[in-house]
């Protein structure tokens, strides 16, 4: 009876320590078109579905950064999402947004503004310990349609195309088409 206890206890705790970290699952569709603040991100990036993901350990004390953040001040939308997965980042920042309607990613950052890189709206992917930085593309599409403003209720959602290029290396090109977020301050 002693050793079926100490078996259980052992299983139990091994069920418990394995489940400390979410194992990643490649998604199969993009999020649903949403406007209730759902905190959703989605995106083809070159034609690959592509959502955030967040690794965490089940710990009470351990409040993970949030996968997809947004923001509205200063009549600036600001989105970044993560995939600690795939070691990528998008930074999106909207200027002027007034209500809903056509708007257009901010390419740079004022130039007074004291900020980390020149470029407001930013997708970065690492790979093997190599980091790149992609900036919004000059002369490529850049289009984002804002469905819900409500800074009342901080809900914001939108869709967007954009084309991102490698700074270091122009010809390197990544697209993201049939983009969606739904997001709650």
């Amino acid at each position: 009876m002693r050793k079926n206890r100490y078996l259980i206890i052992f299983i139990l705790s091994f069920s418990l320590l394995s489940c400390e970290v979410n194992d990643y699952v490649h998604p199969d569709s993009l999020p649903e078109i949403t406007q209730i603040g759902k905190q959703t991100f989605g995106a083809k990036i070159n034609g690959t579905i592509w959502t955030p993901f967040q690794r965490y350990q089940a710990n009470p004390n351990f409040k993970p950064a949030p996968v997809v953040w947004g923001k509205y001040q200063h009549s600036t939308l600001r989105l970044t999402v993560t995939n600690q997965n795939t070691l990528e980042s998008i930074s999106f920042m909207i200027n002027n947004v007034q209500d809903t309607g056509k708007y257009q990613f901010m390419k740079y950052f004022p130039k007074n503004a004291v900020e980390f890189t020149p470029f407001a709206s930013v997708y970065q992917k690492c790979i093997n310990g190599n980091c790149s930085q992609y900036a919004i593309c000059q002369s490529c599409e850049n289009e984002v349609n804002i469905i819900r403003f409500d800074p009342v209720s901080k809900i914001y959602s939108g869709t967007f195309n954009v084309t991102f290029q490698n700074k270091d290396q122009p010809s390197d090109i990544i697209a993201l088409k049939d983009g969606r977020f739904d997001i709650k301050e």
